[in-house]
């Protein structure tokens, strides 16, 4: 009985047009050597649409075993916005550009994120946007 249910709910799903998104980072993690400024990831669409992607950054801090992720202007992506064409690839950099030394333990968070096409929105249908989360730390020269 319950797998019934379940594949019934399945079927629904594909019958309405869910649709997932086709968004790829890599690497899902950064550490940057000291010394260095910069960095990279790459995003990819593999879908057969553009897709339209944010990366923003914020400063990560662990309070009681909790993540809370400030705004920063001391790390920025470029290019903060991209389009992707159908199966194209993109290089965001990230950039330190504060100008003080690299603190123990300076952590941050990409958010990157898929944007949303008014294109695809349907009567009846669910588009899900990705968002990949990745932590980058900056490793300090002491």
């Amino acid at each position: 009985m319950r797998s019934s249910l379940v594949a019934a709910l399945g079927l629904m799903l594909v019958a309405s047009g869910a649709h997932a998104s086709s968004l790829r980072v890599s690497p899902v993690g950064l550490t940057v050597n000291p010394g260095a400024a910069t960095s990279s990831i790459r995003v990819w669409n593999n879908d057969k649409s553009p897709l339209g992607v944010q990366v923003r950054v914020f400063r990560s801090r662990i309070v009681d075993g909790e993540e809370w992720l400030e705004p920063t202007t001391n790390v920025v992506a470029s290019p903060p916005i991209t389009k992707l064409a159908p199966g194209g690839e993109n290089l965001v950099r990230i950039v330190r550009i504060a100008k003080t030394p690299v603190e123990e333990g300076e952590r941050y968070r990409l958010l990157v994120d898929e944007l949303p096409d008014p294109k695809r929105r349907k009567a009846g249908t669910i588009n899900v946007l990705v968002r990949h989360s990745i932590p980058v730390r900056f490793e300090s020269a002491q």
